[in-house]
C-alpha cells in the first residue's frame, strides 16, 4: 500500500520529444508503526533520480482505504494544486481513477511494484522499485516542466463509520525539466 502512494508521489512532467529529467529532494515520510515498517528513499546516480520504497505489512488491511495526493506547480513564486484528491483503493482501482494525472501515473506506476493498487493489502513485503521519468513517460503529456510539491497520505477505516487511522504519509519536492542533449 505504501509503494502505491509513493507511486503516485513521482507523478510528474510535460516534454515533447526531449530528454525528461526528474530530481527528487526533501523526502519526509511517516509510517504508522502498529501496521508497517520499512523505509522510502531517493536514489541519484549519474544525474538519474528515482523514488524508492522497501516497506514490510504487518496486518491485513481491508475495509476503505483512503489516499490523498495532493500535488502543487510553482508558477511565478506561488504553488497552485494540480491534485488534491481523495481515492478509496477498495473501491476503484486507480488505473480507472477519473483524474488523468492519478490514472496515468497509477499505469506508469505499475511497471515499478510487485503488488496491486486495490485492497485488501495482505501482510508481506511492497517494494516500488526505482520510480523515474523517462522521455517515453506518458506524464510528460500532462504535467509541464518546472517544480512541484507532492504529499501522498493514506488513511484507513476498517469498518464503516470508524475513526481514520494514518498508514503512512510523505512529502517530497521535484523538479522536471529537459536535459541538456
Amino acid at each position: 500500500m505504501l509503494k502505491r502512494c509513493v507511486l503516485f508521489v513521482l507523478l510528474v512532467q510535460l516534454i515533447d520529444k526531449s530528454l525528461a529529467v526528474v530530481r527528487f529532494e526533501n523526502l519526509k515520510y511517516e509510517l504508522n508503526k502498529d501496521y508497517m515498517h520499512g523505509n522510502i528513499f531517493i536514489k541519484s546516480q549519474n544525474d538519474k533520480y528515482s523514488f524508492g520504497a522497501d516497506v514490510e505489512l504487518a496486518k491485513k488491511v481491508e475495509g476503505s482505504v483512503i489516499i490523498t495526493p495532493h500535488v502543487q506547480h510553482l508558477v511565478k513564486g506561488e504553488y497552485h494544486t494540480m491534485v488534491n484528491i481523495d481515492l478509496d483503493t477498495c473501491k476503484v482501482d486507480p488505473v480507472m481513477s477519473e483524474n488523468a494525472i492519478v490514472r496515468t501515473i497509477a499505469k506508469e506506476s505499475t511497471k515499478f511494484i510487485n503488488f496491486s493498487l486495490m485492497c485488501p493489502y495482505n501482510p508481506g513485503r511492497y517494494l516500488l522499485n526505482d520510480f523515474t521519468l523517462d522521455s517515453e513517460s506518458p506524464l510528460l503529456k500532462l504535467i509541464p516542466n518546472g517544480k512541484y510539491k507532492m504529499e501522498l497520505k493514506a488513511h484507513h477505516y476498517p469498518t464503516p463509520g470508524s475513526a481514520p487511522i494514518m498508514l503512512f504519509m510523505y512529502s517530497v519536492d521535484f523538479e522536471l525539466y529537459a536535459a541538456a542533449s
